[in-house]
């Protein structure tokens, strides 16, 4: 009977280690997996718990705002019955009316101890305002039902919040007028009779911004807000917007669940703020007030979590490191397995290893060699066989010397001296190559020592010929940067960041008659005028704080002897890591381009008094040829009205009449183009409103309106459209743009003149017709002298000058005139003119 198969002990030790190893690791993962839920869980309980305290910290603190508040509101509104208590005592008030001035004196002297009271009258029975702090104030009558129930007789009593700016708003039968959210006042009376038996009310307006101000000072903690309310639910004073006051807050839960049953407490809930807010609140112990402060919820949590997400980085990270060394723990123990396959296939990885080692030794660009003591070459790599040419074994026994070229020889034989003393030795050499190429290695060689005696040594080599190489490529650009420095023909200085001269060129010692040797070291305050070095010491303040460069012109001592204009450059140097180290400065002479420019300006004057006499000569001649055209036109009008009979003669008469008009036209046109280039003043600037200039212009083009059949839709808006123009000057624009959207517009169509102001506050308006339009390349040209458009030459145009001056008059009024076409047909003509402000100017009436 055959045997059944059995594992050897050994196997099966092996096989129980594996599964004791298995069962280790895994309670391992267990206990720490445990762990790291443990502490979760306590950071959890720890951080709930630490927000509780954080909302019932927040709380406490609200409710000592409240009760501080309380006392502050309580104190401050007894000392205005104090007051009030007071003046009622005294004389000054026995008989008000006798001396008023005497008593509003008293008033205000009284009421410059109470800075929160507003406003402090004496009113009769019927609500007459006897005498008051604010003069303009008495005699005037008011509506005592709106100061609330009256005090008895020696009392004092603290009426409803009242909007309004003061006693203006208490008026009897006054409408009430628009008051801004948020503005009133809080009525304190008393009664008092005087010694003749007349009943008085004294009465004092508390400003409720000043209950406010003292609101803010005391609360002084972000997130706070508080409030003063009457017992009904009405808002008196406020830290938040002053909005509030006023307001209407009895479904709050202090008004609705808690008052009258609670004198103070706190809830979180509903508040001013909205809801989810901590709400303090307390009743004042002697007036009919409430105090409540509050506080977003998220506020507290917002700062709980500021100051608890640290404990919560520190828990998370030692969670993850729990997590981590448990998972290091499984995989130790999971490793012991492995490791004892692993160490099977040790030594077959070890001679990989070797053999990796020799082919890496091959494949290095660097030169790696061994020698024996007297420096013969015992190992050597592949690299040094390629560069001396054969095999490898052609440089064993061969001395390190001999493959260096002649002159680094010495330096080579040098690293062989004094093995004992250890250490690495270095020295550069030259290599020669059989294509006639030479290469510089850096060598370094290292002594082996056996028990303190050399038996040998290792080294390498170091290709370092493209560094070499670049080192004197840097070397030659260096000096020929020298050379650049000194060829320039610009002075150039560097100073140091302490401001001291490190280096000048040849330019700048011509320029400033000093020798480099002379100046190197110094401060320009040590050989430079005082005002010369002071605006250099400000530019280089300037850069050293802000960087960059400066340009700038100053004036600057030439030769030691004269004072040239100069545009001084100045930029900060820097080094590889963007530290700087130095200023550098240039000097341009530019006395010269100076001199030029006051030359350009005086011909550039002299010009202008050319055109404004070339005005003056057209302005004349305007004004000639006028006087001999109205003889013309007046005989051609005569002769019209005599040669009616005749129909050849009228014709003649009436071509005269008519070419007459059209040079008459062309004369206005060009004396309205010399007065606007003149310099003698011709407008006369007044603040409009626009709509009261153009109607009158509209009225006047009615006629030509009606021959064509056009109808013209007028839209300037309801507002006043304010502008600084001069009138006349300003009708002649909208009189020449309309007619000519009269001119060439076909009959029986329409016009639209609209005007508007804009976002920036400028005046636009606009003409608009359905003519022909005007060539998209014309569109710039037609506001030229003697310019018209190509669609206007057969007949219908006029003199080319009208637009011309209207965008003369335009400019002149600090505006600007352009047309464009409409995608429709058409085109359209915009004036924009800078708008003044209604408080500048009061509009005009419109016709």
């Amino acid at each position: 009977m055959a045997q059944p198969f059995t594992r050897s002990a050994p196997w099966r030790h092996a096989q129980g280690l594996v599964k004791l190893s298995r069962k280790a690791s895994n309670t391992a993962l267990l206990c720490g997996l445990l762990l790291v839920a443990g502490i979760l869980a306590a950071t959890a309980w720890i951080s709930l718990k630490d927000r509780s305290k954080a909302i019932a910290s927040d709380t406490e603190r609200a409710e000592l705002l409240a009760r501080v508040l309380e006392d502050q509101t309580t104190r401050t509104v007894e000392s205005g019955l104090f007051i009030l208590a007071t003046m009622g005592d005294a004389n000054a008030l026995h008989a008000p009316g006798a001396d008023l001035p005497r008593t509003e004196a008293f008033l205000r002297e009284a009421m410059a101890g109470a800075p929160f009271l507003r406003t402090v009258l004496v009113a009769d029975a019927t609500g007459l305002v006897i005498a008051s702090s604010s003069p303009q104030e008495s005699g005037v009558t008011i509506d005592l039902l709106k100061l609330g129930t009256r005090p008895q007789k020696g009392k004092t009593t603290l009426g409803p919040w009242i909007a309004g700016r003061g006693v203006g708003s208490l008026r009897a039968g006054a409408p009430q007028g628009a008051t801004p959210a948020g503005l009133g006042f809080i009525p304190l009376m008393r009664k008092f009779v005087t010694p003749d038996g007349q009943d008085l009310l004294l009465i004092g307006l508390i400003n409720p911004d000043a209950l406010a101000n003292q609101q803010q000072l005391a609360i002084g903690q972000v997130g706070f807000s508080s409030a003063i309310a009457s017992y009904d639910g009405k808002i008196l004073a406020t830290s938040q917007e002053t909005a509030l006051h006023g307001a209407q807050a009895s479904d709050l839960p202090v008004f609705r669940t808690y008052l009258p049953a609670r004198e103070h407490g706190s809830y979180v809930g509903q508040g001013l703020g909205g809801g989810n807010q901590i709400v303090a609140f307390r009743l004042s112990r002697t007036q009919p007030l409430v105090v409540l402060v509050e506080e977003p919820r998220d506020a507290a949590i917002n700062r709980w979590w500021t100051e608890v997400q640290g404990y919560i980085w520190l828990s998370c990270a030692a969670t993850l490191v729990v997590l981590l060394l448990t998972l290091v723990a499984w995989r130790s123990l999971r490793s012991r397995e492995a490791a004892s396959h692993a160490s099977r296939h040790a030594q077959i990885r070890i001679a990989h290893s070797e053999r990796e080692l020799a082919v890496l030794m091959r494949s290095v660009q660097e030169v790696i060699f061994r020698t024996n003591t007297a420096g013969r070459i015992t190992f050597v790599n592949a690299r040094l066989a390629s560069l001396i040419g054969g095999s490898e074994s052609a440089a064993i026994g061969r001395p390190l010397q001999e493959l260096v070229e002649p002159g680094s020889r010495t330096a080579v034989e040098g690293l062989f001296a004094n093995g004992e003393a250890g250490g690495v030795r270095n020295c550069q050499a030259m290599i020669h190559l059989g294509t006639g190429r030479q290469l510089l290695f850096d060598v370094a060689l290292v002594p082996l020592l056996d028990e303190g005696a050399v038996i040998g040594f290792a080294g390498s080599a170091v290709d370092v010929t493209e560094r070499w190489v670049a080192q004197q490529s840097l070397q030659t650009e260096l000096e020929f940067r020298g050379l650049m420095l000194e060829m320039n023909p610009l002075p150039i200085s560097m100073t140091d960041m302490t401001g001291h001269l490190v280096l000048v060129n040849r330019a700048w010692e011509e320029y400033k008659g000093r020798k480099r040797a002379d100046v190197m070291g110094l401060r320009l305050a040590d050989f430079l005028p005082s005002e010369e070095a002071a605006v250099h010491q400000s530019a280089d303040r300037q850069l050293q704080q802000q960087g960059g460069r400066v340009m700038f012109e100053t004036r600057v001592l030439y030769g030691g002897q004269t004072w040239r204009d100069t545009r001084v450059t100045k930029a900060v140097v820097t080094d590889a890591r963007g530290q700087a180290t130095g200023i550098l400065s240039t000097l341009m002479d530019v006395s010269d381009f100076r001199e030029a420019e006051r030359l350009t300006r005086e011909a550039h004057e002299a010009a202008e008094e050319a055109s404004r006499s070339k005005s003056e000569f057209v302005a004349n001649m305007s004004h000639e040829l006028r006087t001999p055209l109205q003889s013309i036109m007046g005989f051609s009008e005569l002769g019209m009205l005599r040669g009616k009979a005749d129909a050849r003669l009228a014709g003649m008469f009436e071509d005269i009449h008519r070419s007459g008009e059209r040079m008459l036209s062309l004369v206005n046109d060009l004396l309205d183009v010399a007065k606007l280039e003149s310099t003698v003043g011709t407008f006369h600037l007044e603040r409009v409103d626009l709509r009261g200039i153009i109607h009158p212009v509209l009225r006047e083009l009615e006629p030509l309106l009606a021959q064509r059949k056009l109808h013209l839709e007028v839209a300037l808006g309801d507002l006043p459209l304010t502008a600084k123009v001069d009138p006349v000057r300003f009708q002649q624009v909208i009189r020449n743009v309309v007619a000519n959207a009269i001119k060439f517009s076909p009959e029986a169509s329409s016009i639209t003149l609209l005007g508007r102001v804009d976002r920036r506050g400028q005046i636009r308006l606009a003409v608009r017709d359905h003519g022909p339009g005007i060539p998209h390349e014309e569109l710039g040209a037609i506001f030229e002298a003697f310019k018209q458009s190509s669609k206007t030459k057969d007949g219908s145009g006029g003199t080319g000058l009208g637009l011309a001056i209207c965008k003369k008059i335009v400019e002149a009024l600090g505006g600007q005139i352009y047309a464009e076409n409409v995608r429709q047909g058409g085109s359209v003509f915009h004036i924009i003119l800078p708008a003044r402000g209604a408080s500048e100017t009061m509009p005009a009436e419109l016709e």
